[in-house]
């Protein structure tokens, strides 16, 4: 059955019956001028329903796709490949070190970025200086980030992985999107502002910051 939505400013809404929302777009005009002004889209007035196309990735077998590139025809090759299963991030530690009495936002000591991976998204986050480092890896458990980013829903798994070599972490964060793109009724659905809500997290027992960052 194809699915619907309808997205006004602040509220989204999902049906099976296309009609059923046109009925809704009806009935919640009347808030545009009875309520928060800007509350329809910017342009175009009243949003129109549109259908939900969701991501499905999924594996087919090589040997029964026949690839195409101009005139000539490829068949794929009898090659066998073991499957390698994914490995698991390590155990994490929990030892915290207090080395001083400052506390700073983490955007001061780190670069962070998010983004979307289907129905989940990612959040990496680069040390400003290597020598934040341990303070950081002790301090950004699974365990804070999911706490901090529980808004994003109860089924948010968050797993860490540790990138040592350049002072940085990649947090994965599984159904975190609410389906993800266009099939998601979130205001971010691709989880662009992740990292820009996660910059306020709050480090604490850090020597003063001129000691880190030169």
């Amino acid at each position: 059955k194809q699915w619907y939505q309808r997205r006004v400013r602040g509220t989204s809404v999902r049906h099976k019956n296309k009609t059923a929302l046109e009925l809704w777009a009806k009935e919640i005009a009347g808030a545009s001028t009875g309520m928060a002004p800007g509350f329809t889209t910017l342009v175009g007035g009243r949003p129109k329903p549109t259908p939900i196309l969701r991501y499905k990735p999924f594996y087919y077998p090589k040997e029964l796709v026949d690839i195409t590139v101009g005139e000539d025809e490829f068949k794929s090759s009898n090659t066998e490949f073991s499957q390698t299963q994914p490995q698991s991030p390590p155990e994490e530690t929990h030892v915290v070190v207090n080395e001083g009495e400052h506390s700073y936002r983490l955007e001061e000591l780190a670069f962070l970025r998010s983004g979307d991976k289907g129905n989940s998204a990612n959040l990496g986050i680069i040390c400003r200086d290597k020598s934040l480092y341990n303070a950081l890896d002790a301090r950004l458990t699974s365990a804070a980030v999911k706490e901090y980013l529980t808004f994003l829903g109860e089924d948010l798994v968050v797993t860490k992985y540790n990138l040592p070599g350049i002072g940085a972490f990649n947090f994965n964060l599984d159904n975190a999107l609410g389906g993800g793109g266009v099939a998601s009724l979130k205001t971010d659905p691709q989880g662009k502002a992740i990292g820009q809500i996660f910059s306020d997290f709050v480090i604490e027992g850090l020597k003063e910051k001129s000691c880190y960052l030169s």
